[in-house]
């Protein structure tokens, strides 16, 4: 699929008093040895800082939140919910780069299921919703219930999407059998589904994708922890 070409966004420098200025009031969502990583500013909008941790990297030509900003347009342009960019930031004298952008509102998948509210129904949108991910071209590498939101009006969307690349065709069988064990890194939150709702996850998938008998029975095989249909 033929994406149209995006249009550059601008960055803009984020000097120490403004950053300070941006923080003010913020409530801190993570840090690390390096300092503050994300913050949830007074307004509910989301400062995420990215930092280059190797020296090389191409990170330090095409920055992670430029990568993230691009993700974010591509996805709205597919129609697929996501994050709503507001501001690229860089740093001075630093390869330090930053996003504001607007929360997806709604609930996770795995909030859902901590409250117990995922069922067959949602488990099969689920699945026709991966599938529609992998006939866009989409290999997200962190797609697991903790980055997929049920949003406010009952759509599926992705937050946390800088580790994700959209391809210009539908992705191959390896690319799908690999998002599918990056799917199941917890496998506690898979196991905590009844076997239906895990059934339920892959007749979406299987009805939407409508792959070659052949490539669908080695897809299976990758989710090992549902039954053969």
């Amino acid at each position: 699929m033929l994406i149209p070409r995006l249009k550059i966004r601008n960055s803009h420098l984020l000097t120490p008093e403004d950053f300070a200025q941006l923080s003010l009031n913020a409530k801190v969502l993570e840090r690390d040895e390096r300092g503050v990583k994300v913050l949830q500013m007074g307004n509910g909008n989301i400062l995420k800082v990215f930092r280059v941790r190797r020296t090389l990297s191409l990170a330090r030509f095409y920055s992670y939140a430029r990568h993230f900003c691009r993700n974010a347009d591509k996805l709205k342009q597919l129609g697929i919910p996501t994050v709503e960019i507001v501001q690229l930031f860089h740093f001075e004298d630093s390869t330090n780069t930053a996003v504001i952008y607007r929360p997806l509102l709604g609930q996770t998948l795995r909030q859902l299921s901590m409250l117990g509210l995922i069922d067959q129904t949602l488990m099969e949108n689920f699945g026709h919703f991966v599938a529609r991910l992998h006939q866009h071209g989409i290999h997200f590498r962190s797609l697991h219930f903790g980055n997929v939101v049920k949003t406010t009006d009952g759509a599926l969307g992705l937050i946390d999407i800088a580790d994700l690349k959209i391809y210009r065709h539908r992705l191959g069988s390896w690319h799908r059998m690999r998002n599918f064990q990056h799917l199941q890194r917890y496998p506690q939150e898979w196991m905590a589904l009844s076997q239906a709702e895990r059934q339920a996850f892959a007749d979406g998938y299987f009805s939407t994708a409508q792959l070659p008998s052949k490539i669908a029975s080695a897809l299976r095989l990758k989710l090992k922890f549902l039954s053969e249909a």
